[in-house]
């Protein structure tokens, strides 16, 4: 465990680095068109694992349980095959309507079409990968984090070296990326790659796949919720306000979008564990994992200080981005919460009905929130704080379904959320306070509200360290 734990968490730190240094890099050198038409096809392809309908979801439940050697492999090797057929399905119906409704400026168009292209080879790729990860293989898995992370560095430093300051030349590079990591994964798992006609069993092959995305298809959308948050205030922003307003918005939820797949691959991590640990501790460990994970996440906004110095020192073009950034770096506890914590006892104890409920609730309430702060605003910051008070409300919201459902004691959540409060207030609070004593005036406050709100756990924790040096 504590290999597989470093594997993730350092392959996912030097994602959270090459990100941070294409995120800085990039909109340095490209124009602020080219940036906004590079980010049209990053803010699409967020949703291409819409595109396997919840195949890989239904599979991670169904078989998350069991190691690699306890895999029925012919029952792999269809869904690989029907995941193959699924994305090229997908891709032709895609093609087919961008060539109906073709946009009018060709750049965007162009944007889609690669869009398009990346749908089947990230799908494709996170299929196999998530075999990796439920059987534990994290360090496998994670050997193909690594390269992927190298070659983006490599496509950076190229465009750098040889001046290709160019969008597509980056959309380029990007496929080919993507494309050499799907068959890194497929060649990890080729046990399970057999595209060639298997004969059937008892069970027709459309039968289990059916079965299986039906199982799926509702926790796929729930992992895609904070995205189709920060998307929907994305693409409001691209077609309501102008290029540049888009590339301002764009910017800040790049910075935003690093913390949550740093996120959304330790809740991976998570989940093989969690589905293990007897019924009866399943209390204890939700209010446990939510007081960490809140002290994990208050402290990881400290990261917004040192994305305020780099874009005034560095990026002074984009200095408008900042306000939006500091608003929608607060999702972040939520969607630390969310994701690690409520998304994973959804998973663990089968409450699809209520998670699909739940997610709907959210997309639904992120939507009338947009509209209605573009009517009464008209201006793209107000659709920041619409997102902010989205997450909140939706955190609140789940976290309440569970407390219900384990049947957790109130006042046991009243620090978390006393926490959290107080220092999102001195976060807001040190906006304008100059970069380097924000960062450390922050970092000693929240330090001194967790220590405070959470001297429980602290105590328990450094009570049983002293038994086990005893022993």
């Amino acid at each position: 465990m504590k290999k597989n734990a470093f594997m993730v968490i350092s392959s996912n730190l030097l994602t959270l680095l090459v990100s941070l240094f294409m995120g800085f890099i990039i909109p340095k050198y490209l124009s602020v068109d080219d940036y906004a038409y590079f980010h049209i096809y990053q803010l699409y392809i967020a949703y291409a694992g819409f595109f396997h309908l919840g195949l890989v979801n239904g599979i991670y439940l169904k078989y998350g349980h069991l190691d690699v050697d306890q895999l029925p492999v012919t029952d792999f090797r269809r869904y690989g095959r029907a995941m193959a057929i699924l994305q090229l399905g997908m891709a032709a119906i895609l093609f087919a309507l961008l060539f109906l409704f073709f946009p009018q400026d060709g750049n965007v168009g162009m944007a889609y079409a690669f869009t398009i292209i990346n749908i089947p080879l990230m799908n494709i790729k996170w299929f196999y990968s998530s075999i990796n990860q439920f059987t534990k293989r994290f360090v496998i898995d994670s050997a193909v984090t690594y390269m992927q992370n190298v070659l983006q560095f490599v496509m950076v430093v190229a465009v750098i070296a040889f001046r290709l300051y160019d969008y597509m030349v980056l959309l380029v590079a990007v496929t080919l990326i993507n494309l050499i990591c799907m068959i890194a994964v497929m060649v990890q798992n080729r046990q399970f790659v057999h595209f060639l006609a298997i004969p059937k069993e008892e069970v027709p092959e459309d039968r289990k796949t059916k079965s299986l995305i039906r199982g799926g298809f509702f926790f796929m959308i729930s992992e895609f919720v904070a995205i189709i948050i920060l998307g929907i205030d994305s693409v409001f922003v691209q077609n309501l306000f102008s290029l540049t307003d888009f590339a301002m918005y764009s910017f800040a939820v790049s910075i935003i979008s690093v913390m949550y797949t740093l996120i959304g691959t330790i809740s991976n991590l998570i989940y093989p564990y969690l589905v293990r640990v007897k019924e009866e501790k399943y209390a204890q460990y939700y209010t446990l994992m939510s007081d960490v994970l809140t002290v994990v996440a208050l402290m990881s906004m400290l990261a917004f200080y040192v994305a305020k110095f780099l874009v005034v020192t560095w990026l002074d073009k984009y200095v408008d981005s900042l306000g939006i950034a500091a608003i929608l770096f607060g999702t972040v506890i939520f969607r630390t919460l969310i994701m690690l914590v409520c998304g994973n006892y959804f998973k663990v104890l089968k409450m699809t009905k209520e998670y699909t409920k739940n997610n709907f609730f959210s997309i639904i309430l992120a939507f009338v929130a947009d509209m209605l702060a573009y009517l009464i605003f008209k201006d793209c910051i107000y659709i920041a704080y619409a997102s902010l008070i989205t997450f909140i409300i939706w955190y609140v919201v789940t976290d309440a379904v569970f407390i219900r459902r384990l049947q957790i004691e109130k006042k046991t959540c009243a620090n978390r959320y006393f926490c959290i409060l107080v220092c999102l207030i001195i976060f807001y609070g040190l906006f304008r306070v100059s970069d380097v004593k924000a960062f450390f005036i922050y970092m000693i406050a929240a330090a001194a509200v967790c220590a405070l709100c959470f001297w429980k756990h602290i105590r328990e924790i450094i009570d049983e360290r002293n038994v086990m040096d005893e022993d």
